[in-house]
């Protein structure tokens, strides 16, 4: 008797639907594309979420990774061509979110840590310029108690590649409010750079910088407004590591991962094949009678020029001239 078919359920029905839809797509063009494009967009959102994590090399390289193995997408040099493209696109999708994101950030204002900071009202103006704008960097200075003295006021200007350290000058004071000012100006050859303040209170150094909780970060700025010229230094310096220092080589580890086991495995059949093919070799050159010859034997090397037959007792080969078994001593008739 037949067993009743069981119908298939909506769901039944949808998953079977969608997995018809998959294998046509395996089979479009559209393929790499659609990789490389999710990968740019997790790699964008990891930028403006999680910007300074580890992760954001790791988790893009197991994505383009996963994708396109999912995608039927498995011979190593296409993957690694494919590789190189998300990593190009990866180039211009961080080169277009830093820029975008130094020329729109806001103004910090720098000062040192603590209720009553000693360091405050740090700034720099303009905070946009070229290399022909003169920036002026100020800082206000209030000792914590009269009498302690603030001294080797500097600040400290980083570029992509670049750091110097200048002395600021003395610009005033403020006696009723125990304030003391200081300025410094300065033309900048670099189109991204920050910032941060210095002095020595009670024979200490106080930094005032931009503060995000209890971590110490230095303030943006000033940007060069030409988004190209923001640009270049991006490139050369971020985007560029990002993508053939991080994301690259580890998508290329696991690619060589995959040959490695392929050409393993092959390594194996090639060594059981030859295996195969010297056996059979040897065993058409063998003599028309070995064949007869107990595999035990000759296995052990102990073919007789006689004849021989198998003990009924514990299969040793035995002499067909033995009255007695060599191996277990069952008599013969």
């Amino acid at each position: 008797m037949e067993e009743p078919i069981t119908p298939r359920t909506p769901a039944d029905r949808i998953k079977r639907l969608l997995e018809d839809l998959f294998e046509q797509f395996k089979k479009t063009p559209y393929t790499a594309p659609v990789a490389i494009g999710i990968t740019g967009l997790v790699y964008y959102l990891m930028m403006a979420y999680i910007p300074g994590s580890c992760w954001i090399g790791l988790v893009p390289s197991l994505l383009l990774f996963g994708l396109m193995w999912q995608f039927g997408i498995r011979r190593i040099r296409k993957m690694l061509m494919y590789g190189l493209v998300a990593a190009v696109v990866i180039v211009a999708i961080s080169t277009s979110f830093l820029v975008h994101s130094f020329q729109t950030m806001d103004t910090v204002v720098a000062v040192s840590p603590g209720s009553e900071p000693v360091l405050f009202n740090g700034t720099v103006s303009p905070t946009t310029g070229d290399d022909t704008t003169v920036f002026t960097y100020n800082i206000t200075a209030r000792p914590p108690e009269p009498g302690v003295n603030v001294t080797d006021v500097r600040v400290n200007i980083t570029s992509l590649m670049t750091s110097r350290s200048e002395d600021m000058i003395w610009l005033g004071e403020n006696v009723t409010l125990n304030e003391t000012y200081y300025t410094y100006t300065t033309l900048l050859s670099e189109p991204v750079n920050q910032f941060h303040f210095a002095a020595i209170v009670n024979g200490t150094w106080v930094i005032a910088s931009d503060y995000v909780g209890d971590e110490q970060a230095s303030v943006v700025g000033p940007i060069y407004s030409d988004p190209w010229a923001v640009a270049v230094p991006v490139i050369k310096y971020v985007s560029l590591y990002q993508a053939f220092l991080q994301f690259f080589p580890i998508f290329a580890i696991l690619c060589g991962m995959v040959w490695w086991m392929r050409r393993a495995r092959r390594m194996r059949e090639d060594a059981v094949k030859k295996w195969e093919e010297k056996r059979k070799e040897v065993e058409t050159k063998l003599p028309e009678d070995d064949s007869k010859v107990p595999s035990l034997q000759r296995a052990m090397g102990l073919e007789a020029e006689s004849e021989t037959f198998v003990c009924s007792d514990c299969g040793a080969d035995v002499p067909s001239t033995a009255k007695t078994c060599p191996s277990c001593g069952e008599k013969f008739d």
